[in-house]
Order: structure tokens, then sequence, then C-alpha cells
């Protein structure tokens, strides 16, 4: 956000300076300096005050740091802009806007929206509507589970709360251009997984708000009806389609669709040719607001976002905070003397999340390890819960007692950099903990990616060769290649018992999602990668942390190399099917093997000219069929699939058709 707060002030030319950044991490700020000419980096704020003539403080930091950070800045005699959420309670905001208004001082709110093209569209056009009868402001977003460059965002609720001021002012703004009175919340209702409705009266005007982290697609709009028609600004899109007029003949209601739609082609065109010749790369209004905010300090007009405003907004969220805090779940854990205590790294992710659910099922004690809290409604009641970075030593304390490890935790995106702190590193602190807690098994949760291809026809099986130029698949295949050497050495001189499990693209029947490997979708266009008969070595989610447990029980007997493919063989065919059968409208295209050639040295080439220093991308080698060993599966997965309970066992497709043979053509998997 620092940076879109840099990239605008910049715009505003000479109108104002950027002149420093503040950060506790000094590396930080001094590459945000650095991108900003003339600008000096700081380890915080006190430091600059110090040295040099501030007029405003932006503070981009952390909600929970708002007040302190903004205080400072106000006491200091400086203007303060504050990114929303302003804060996180109505007391601390009334605090806030009484001191800088006995300090003569201007505050601003993160309300940008307001100024983007669509609300002023709307406010361009609210008196034709007549008289205002109904505000609608919607917002549906996916929270972000990992960042690029491999920190741990805020759980799920927390972005949904930090995310909720902007759907939450556009509403109130509305409802104060065509209410009286007072606005009053009527009802506040929050579900249990992440999406609440509001609603709310000012005088005859109603109001509702919907918010959402489960609904598709993501969308952010704004309508606003009245007695002569309405109005739906989409900030998606940056456009505003309107139905003005009582709309009551039949020639209207035959017209209006194709009317509406060449508005919204029209005005999604101009709107995406208007930021890609300005070059928008910061976020829509957020130039505007800073130029009505200085203007306003200057004693040019009123402050863009006024007090009252900011105290309306904090008021609504604070009150769908605690409502969301009522309507969460709670996580009774039962007593763990009696229960064998299994510890999960990255028990909060896809594949640790379904292991610690059927741990709990089956009467463990299993303690999940992740980067950040999961949200009230991501916890499986009955297990424990605990925050930790494994790129950094663990305590052994979390460790003492556990029968095993499921060592899950992997990265999943970003560079290498990314892949080195949170598969190589993270690997190696787990081990040297568990060393020194004194744990005797880890089964370790690698991947087929690790392998090298098959040569002259053999079949690549458990005790074939690791690729030997890992660098080549990319980031996530050498992070994997590596942490699996690596375990293996660590554990063999500490003596701990290990067991490696190397899943194929892990896919979950119950709620499928294409592999990386299967092709790229592309809106309603999947391009599928290969030949449609071609199989893909996937893993069912679910039949994957059946094994893992599995593996446990048995760990004496288990092989100490297990390669976790679906026995049933299905082709990209079969895969395609299942997405298909949830998605009617999608179109599917082939690329045939022989297109990632050309494709794959016109890349290599790419990238050696723009990033000469870094180990450049085989993307056909990646892609490259292999030729598995199946055997070993096919005879575990039968006993594998009798523990399991039935809802596991019919999600899995060895459930629905037989094993047809056991050994068959498929790619590796990929980061997909």
């Amino acid at each position: 956000m620092a940076q879109h707060h840099a990239d605008s002030i910049r715009r505003l030319g000479t109108s104002a300076s950027l002149v420093a950044v503040c950060d506790p991490q000094l590396t930080a700020a001094q590459a945000l300096a650095n991108a900003a000419n003339g600008t000096r980096a700081y380890g915080s704020l006190a430091e600059a005050i110090d040295a040099e003539a501030l007029d405003v403080v932006h503070v981009c930091t952390p909600p929970a740091s708002h007040v302190t950070i903004a205080t400072e800045a106000l006491r200091a005699g400086c203007h303060v802009y504050i990114e929303k959420p302003f804060t996180d309670s109505l007391s601390t905001t009334t605090q806030l806007l009484t001191l800088a208004a006995e300090g003569g001082r201007h505050v601003c709110s993160g309300h940008q929206l307001l100024f983007e093209r669509p609300t002023q569209a709307v406010t361009e056009f609210l008196p034709f509507l007549g008289k205002l009868r109904h505000v609608e402001s919607y917002f549906s977003f996916r929270a972000l589970k990992r960042l690029p460059d491999g920190r741990a965002p805020l759980r799920d609720d927390l972005q949904f709360l930090d995310i909720l001021p902007h759907p939450v002012y556009l509403l109130l703004h509305f409802l104060k251009a065509g209410g009286e009175g007072p606005t009053e919340i009527t009802s506040v209702s929050a579900g249990k997984s992440g999406t609440v409705h509001v609603l709310l009266r000012r005088g005859t005007l109603t109001g509702t708000l919907v918010v959402t982290i489960e609904g598709r697609p993501v969308d952010s709009y704004l309508r606003v009806v009245g007695t002569n028609g309405s109005l739906h600004a989409d900030f998606v899109r940056s456009t505003v389609q309107r139905h003005i007029g009582p709309g009551n003949s039949g020639i209207d209601k035959l017209l209006s669709p194709y009317r509406q739609a060449w508005q919204l082609i029209g005005g999604t065109t101009v709107s995406m040719a208007r930021r890609f010749l300005h070059r928008q790369r910061s976020y829509p209004g957020l130039t505007e607001i800073f130029d009505a905010f200085y203007k306003s300090i200057l004693g040019q007009g009123p402050s863009p976002v006024p007090p009252e405003s900011i105290i309306e907004t904090v008021d609504v969220c604070e009150r769908i905070a605690e409502a969301m805090a009522s309507a969460a779940p709670v996580n009774a854990i039962a007593p763990a003397n009696s229960r064998p205590k299994v510890v999960v790294t990255g028990g909060t992710g896809l594949l640790g999340r379904e292991v610690v659910r059927q741990l709990v099922a089956e009467g463990a004690h299993p303690v999940a390890l992740g980067r950040r809290e999961p949200a009230p409604w991501d916890r499986i009641p009955g297990a424990e819960y605990a925050v930790v970075d494994l790129a950094r030593p663990l305590a052994t304390e979390i460790l003492r007692d556990a029968v095993v490890v499921m060592h899950c935790a992997a990265e999943t995106a970003g560079g290498w950099g990314a892949h080195q702190l949170n598969s190589i590193d993270a690997t190696r602190h787990l081990l040297e903990a568990c060393g020194a807690a004194g744990v005797e098994r880890v089964i370790h949760v690698s991947s087929l990616s690790v392998m090298a291809g098959s040569r002259n026809g053999e079949l690549v099986g458990e005790a074939s060769p690791l690729e030997s130029d890992p660098k080549a698949l990319g980031p996530y295949a050498w992070g994997k290649i590596e942490s699996e050497r690596l375990c293996a050495t660590l554990c063999k001189e500490s003596g701990i018992e290990l067991r490696i499990l190397r899943p194929g693209a892990l896919v979950d029947y119950r709620e499928f999602d294409p592999p990386g490997l299967l092709g790229k979708r592309l809106a309603n266009l999947f391009v599928a990668i290969g030949r449609p008969s071609h199989p893909l070595a996937v893993a069912d989610l679910a039949f994957s942390a059946r094994s893992l447990i599995w593996m446990w029980h048995n760990f004496k007997d288990a092989p100490p190399i297990l390669h976790l493919m679906d026995p049933a063989q299905p082709s990209k065919a079969d895969l395609l099917a299942r997405l298909r059968a949830t998605n009617p409208d999608l179109a599917v295209i082939w690329l045939p093997p022989i297109a990632l050639v050309p494709l794959s040295w016109l890349a290599l080439v790419v990238q050696k000219v723009l990033r000469p220093t870094r180990p450049a991308i085989n993307v056909a080698k990646t892609f490259a069929r292999q030729e598995y060993d199946y055997s070993l599966i096919a005879r575990l997965a039968p006993e594998i699939i009798r523990s399991v309970g039935s809802d596991i066992a019919g999600a899995h497709p060895v459930a629905e058709r037989p094993i047809a043979h056991t050994q068959v053509s498929a790619a590796p998997t990929s980061p997909g």
C-alpha cells in the first residue's frame, strides 16, 4: 500500500513531495525510498519527525498500529492520512479526531472509492432518479493465502475486516445523499464462514450491505434505486449502467437490456483504455483523494472525508466485527492426556487441514502449525493450533511428546527466496527441533516433481533417481528436491525414522479445481496442455491425508518412500469432464505437446536476456510426460481405503471404478 501511496503522490507533480519513508525494517524503507528519488529512509517516525519538516504523515501500517502512529504524528503537528480501517473501535476513532481538532490538524481516512469515476458518475445522475428508495452495496473477494515474497498474510477474518470499510462508506455516503435524519443499523447477520448481511435505514431510505469471502465471482458494486430509475456502479470494471425513467412500458422492458449491455461494453472499453494510456498502477481514486486532502490543508475546501463520515464507518464496522465474533464457532479441545499427539506442519494449508480433520475424527490430538492463525471458521473443532514460522528456528517445546511429525508445510508460490525460506530452511529448522525434542518418527511430504524424467522407456518408481538439475524445473521443484535431500540427511544424523510421501498434483474431488499441469483457465476458456488421452498423476486430497495417517499407523511396515497417485488413472479428458460438470459454459482448446518445444526455447531465451543471473526454467521439461510405476500404490490403495470413513471413500475414484492397470504414463506435479 505504501508503494501505491508513493506512486499517487508522484502523480500530483509539484504540489507535494515525498521526503521520508519509515519502517522498522530499514531495508524495506530503503527499497521504497530508492524507488522514489530524493526520499530518505528512517527506522521510525520519530527519527523522520526530528530530521524532516513534515506537513503530512500517511499511515500505511497494519490496522493495530494506526492509533499509536497517528497520535505521534498529530502531537508533532502533522496532518494525518490513515489507511482503512481507520481504527478498530469507535472510542479510539473519537480520541484521534478530538486530538486533531484540538490541534487544528486535518485527518483523512482511506475512502478513495468516493473519488473513483463510478462514484462521481452516480453522483452526477443522482438528481434524475427522483426520490431515492434503496441503496445496495455488495463486495465479494478472495482472501489471500500467501504473499509473493513468502510472508504470511492476515488470517481470512482479519482480511475481511480490513476490506470492510470500502463497501460500508460507499453505502453510508449515498444513504446520506438521499435520506433524512440519522443512519440506523436495524439488523446485522454474520455467517460462520465469511458472509455478512446488514440492513440500515435513514429516514424512509433503506440500505443493504452484503460482504462475502465465499461468493464468486469477485465483485464490487453499488446500486441506487429511486422512483424514476436506478444506477449500477461497477467498481471492478469502473463503469456505471443507467436505467433512468419509469420503465413501465413493454418497449422499455424489451430495450433496456440492450441499452445497459451497450453501456457496459462501451464503458468497460473506455475504462480499460484510460488505465492503459495513463499507465495507472496505483488504486483509482487515490491520487484524487490525496489532492483534495492537501487542498483542504491549504484552506481551499473542506476535508474530503469529514469526521462524521469516519465515525459512522467505524461504528458500522465495529458492529459487524462484534457480530462476527459472536457467530464464530467455539473450538473446544478435548483433554490430550489419552490421545496420541501428532504435529502437522502446514496444518492450516490445503493438505494439512484435511490431515488435521481426519486425525480429529479418529481420536488423535493434532497440533497444527502454521504461519498465521486460522480464521474461526477455518478451525477444526478438537484441534490445537500454534502460530509458528518455520523459516526461523523452532522452539522444541511444541514438539515434545509427539508420536509423529507430519511435515506438510512447503512454499507453493513466489520466487527462489520464498522457497529457500519456507521449504528448505523450514525443513532444516523443523528437523533440528525434532532431534532436540526427542521426536522419533517423521513423515515428510515431498512431491513427484522431484523425480528425474524417464529414460529408455523405464518406468519412474520409488527407487528412481531425483532430478539432477532441479533449478531447470523452477523454484517449486527445486525447493522440494532440496528439502527431501536435507530431510534424508538430517534424519539419518539424528537417528529419526523417516518415511517420505510423494504425491502427484493435489486435487479435491469433492470441490474439483484443475491442477496447474492440466492447463490454464482464462475466463470461460480452458487451455489444456497435452492430449486428452494422456493420463495425469494426480492425488485426491482426502485420500492423500488418509495415506499419511495410514503410514503413521503402519510405520514399521510402510515403504520408506511411496509415490501417491490415483490408481484409477484419470486421463486429462476425465479431469476436464469433472471441471465441466460444474462449469457448463467452459470451452476447451488443446495445446499439443509439440507446440511447447518452440515456446520453451523462446521462454529460455527471454529469461536469459531479462534475468541473466537467474536459473532459466525449462517449460517443456516441466510439462513433459513421465512413465510412472503405479504398482506399489495400486497394491496399497485398497488397504488404505478400507481404513477410511464413508465420506472419504465415497469421494475417491478407487471407490467409483476398478483399477484398470498398474503402469501408466503421467505428468509430474507442479505448484498448481
